[in-house]
C-alpha cells in the first residue's frame, strides 16, 4: 500500500495537501482540535484514557489512545462476553472532540484472555481472533489507527500457531492478523508496534523484517515504536534508529512515550534532551504519552501532573517549548492529526461493497473530484463532484482493495474502499 501512496505522491502529489501550510486551515471542524498542547500542527500529540476521562485531557492532548480498554483480555475476559464500557469512553471521547482515536491493540502475547488457550483445535482459536477483530470493527468502524500487532518480537500470543505461525515467511501469523485487520477495517492505518526497538540497533534490524514483509504486501500503514525505558539512551541512538525505520516510507507512530525520574530537575532535562528530536524528526507522525497524572500512570514516577494538580517542570518545559518552536515542523502535508480528520469527514458505505456499488457521504469539506486507484496504481474511474455532499457511485471494479482520492484546492484525501 505505501508503495502505492508513493506512486500517488510522486506522479500526481497525493495525500492530503494545502496551499497554504499545516498552521492555518479553513476547515470550521478543525477549530477545537486544535485548542490543546501542541495546537495547529501536523503531527498530533496524544495520552491515554482509562476507565475516567483524566482531569485537564481536553486542556492539553489532542489524540486519544485505551490504556487497557482495548486489549483483548479485558474488551472478552470470558469467552462471547464483551466489556465495552471503557473502550466506549475513549473512543466515543475522541469522535465527539474530533480527535484521532488509536485503538491499542487486536493480537498481543500479554492481558490475551486466559480461555484462549482452552480451546481444543487451531480452528476453534483462530475463528475467536477473527471474530474478536470483527466484532471490535462493527462497533468501532472509524478508528483511525490500530496496533495489530502487539510486541511480536518480545511476546507473541500463545496462539500465533493457529493463525499460520512461523510458516514460509517466518511471520504468516503476523501476516494473517494484518489481513483480518485490513478486511475488517479498511479506512483505518494499520499498524505493527513493539518495544526496545529506538534503544537498540539489532532490534531495529529485526523488526524491520517484520516490517519489510507487510509493507510489500501493502497490509501496514505506520510503524510504531514504544518509548518506554529510554532514561538511559543516547540521543544518537535514537535518531539513528529513527532513521531506519524512516528509510521504509512509512510514518513512524511513537507510542508510549514516558520519561520515568522521580526527580523534578532531571525529569525536566531529560525531556529537554529527547523530546525534541523524536517530535522534530520528520518521520514522525505523532507521539502518545503514557498518561501524566500522578497515581493514574503505569510508570510511577513518569507523571507530568501532581494529585493536587500542579504541574511538573516538565510539563511547564513542553508547553512553553509548543508555544516557541514545537509547532514549526511542518511541511505542505497535512499528516497524522489533520489527515484523520478529514478523513472522518469522508464516509464509504457499504464498505466492502457489494458490485463495485458505494455511496459517498460529505459531512463539512466539499471536493471536486473523486478518482479511484487501484492496487497498481492506475486510475480506473475519475468523477465529477463539484458541490455534492451525497454520491451514489457504481464501480467497474474486480473485487480487491481500491484507493478513493477526493480533491478540491486545498485537499486530496484518500480513502480505502472494499469491492467484494
Amino acid at each position: 500500500m505505501r508503495k502505492l501512496y508513493k506512486s500517488i505522491r510522486k506522479n500526481t502529489k497525493l495525500l492530503i495537501t494545502t496551499s497554504i501550510g499545516c498552521a492555518v486551515l479553513s476547515v470550521s471542524s478543525l477549530t477545537q482540535t486544535f485548542a490543546q498542547i501542541a495546537p495547529a500542527n501536523c503531527k498530533f500529540l496524544g495520552n491515554i484514557v482509562s476507565s475516567n476521562l483524566p482531569t485537564g485531557f481536553g486542556n492539553l492532548w489532542n489524540q486519544v489512545t485505551p490504556e487497557n480498554a482495548g486489549k483483548w483480555g479485558s474488551a472478552e475476559p470470558t469467552q462471547d462476553n464483551m466489556s465495552w464500557t471503557d473502550l466506549d469512553l475513549a473512543y466515543n471521547y475522541a469522535k465527539e472532540n474530533n480527535l484521532p482515536f488509536k485503538h491499542h491493540a487486536f493480537v498481543w502475547g500479554q492481558q490475551q484472555p486466559s480461555w484462549i488457550d482452552n480451546l481444543a483445535t487451531d480452528a476453534e482459536k483462530r475463528e475467536e481472533v477473527e471474530e474478536w477483530i470483527k466484532v471490535y470493527s462493527e462497533r468501532y468502524p472509524d478508528t483511525d489507527l490500530v496496533d495489530v500487532v502487539n510486541e511480536p518480537l518480545h511476546a507473541p500470543p500463545s496462539y500465533r500457531g493457529a493463525l499460520g505461525g512461523s510458516g514460509v515467511t517466518g511471520w504468516d501469523w503476523v501476516i494473517w492478523s494484518f489481513e483480518k485487520a485490513r478486511e475488517y477495517l479498511p479506512d483505518a492505518k494499520l499498524i505493527l508496534n513493539d518495544y526496545n526497538i529506538l534503544n537498540s540497533a539489532s532490534a531495529t534490524a529485526s523488526y524491520l523484517e517484520i516490517i519489510n514483509l507487510l509493507h510489500s504486501r501493502g497490509l501496514i500503514d505506520g510503524i510504531g515504536v514504544q518509548a518506554h525505558f529510554l532514561e538511559s539512551t543516547s540521543i544518537s541512538l535514537i535518531k539513528s534508529n529513527l532513521d531506519m525505520l524512516a528509510a521504509t516510507g512509512l510514518p513512524i507512530y511513537v507510542s508510549e512515550y514516558d520519561v520515568n525520574i522521580a526527580n523534578d530537575q532531571q525529569q525536566l532535562e531529560k525531556y529537554q534532551e529527547q523530546f525534541p528530536v523524536i517530535w522534530q524528526h520528520p518521520g514522525v507522525y505523532g507521539v502518545t504519552l503514557w498518561g501524566y497524572r500522578q497515581g493514574e500512570i503505569w510508570r510511577t514516577d513518569a507523571y507530568l501532573v501532581r494529585s493536587n494538580g500542579l504541574e511538573r517542570p516538565a510539563l511547564k518545559w513542553l508547553k512553553q517549548y509548543f508555544q516557541t518552536q514545537g509547532n514549526n515542523f511542518c511541511d505542505n502535508t497535512a499528516t497524522g492529526l489533520q489527515e484523520s480528520i478529514l478523513q472522518q469527514e469522508i464516509k464509504l458505505y457499504p464498505n466492502p461493497a457489494t458490485n463495485g456499488e458505494v455511496t459517498l457521504q460529505l459531512t463539512n469539506e466539499l471536493y471536486d473530484e473523486v478518482k479511484v486507484y487501484n492496487m497498481n496504481g492506475r486510475v480506473i474511474e475519475s468523477v465529477s463532484i463539484k458541490n455534492q455532499n451525497a454520491i451514489k457511485l457504481k464501480l467497474n471494479a474486480a473485487p480487491g482493495i481500491y484507493i478513493m482520492q477526493f480533491s478540491n484546492s486545498k485537499y486530496t484525501v484518500t480513502k480505502r474502499l472494499v469491492v467484494q
